[in-house]
């Protein structure tokens, strides 16, 4: 009988911990994307600063800070989900979906800035070519993936599949 209950509470324990180390690498997803929109505000500060060609089409507004800023949303409500129910993809989704978008907005600013002022940072080329590419996988995982597994995590039948795997 104590062999038993020690083995429940052993379970119970281990069960606990899961989602205390769940919980804490969600909210710690979410705070590096709040640090990177964080850290996004003086490149974006100094880009404004730097002579930047109309031509390279950059977005350094005030207005389009702000913008950026909405897709905090993401790891928020991310960190929510995935706190409360581990077990369910929307929540790692989201969280994903926005340290990808927080990303991209933070290498935009730098590799604005790198390219503007020369030898200030170094590889703005090669944060430009990532950032190039960052936004598909972005795009990809909120696009697909959080619809096709709303709201249980799951997808609704087999015949969703093949567009999950494409």
């Amino acid at each position: 009988m104590t062999e038993s209950t020690s083995l429940k509470d052993r379970e119970r324990r281990t069960g606990e911990l899961s989602t205390r180390v769940d919980s804490w690498l969600a909210w710690s997803l979410c705070g590096l994307s709040v640090a990177l929109f964080v850290a996004s505000v003086p490149l974006f500060v100094l880009a404004r600063s730097a002579h930047v060609p109309s031509s390279w089409d950059g977005d350094l507004t005030t207005g389009g800070l702000l913008a950026s800023g909405l897709f905090l949303v993401f790891p928020l409500v991310g960190a929510l989900i995935a706190s409360r129910r581990p077990e369910n993809p929307i929540g790692w989704l989201c969280l994903a979906d926005g340290l990808l978008w927080m990303t991209t907005n933070t290498l935009d600013y730098y590799s604005v800035y790198g390219m503007a002022k020369p030898g200030s940072l170094p590889f703005p080329l090669g944060a430009a070519a990532i950032n190039n590419w960052l936004w598909v996988p972005s795009v990809g995982l909120l696009a697909t993936y959080v619809f096709l597994l709303f709201p249980n995590g799951r997808l609704t039948s087999r015949r969703w599949r093949p567009l999950a795997w494409l």
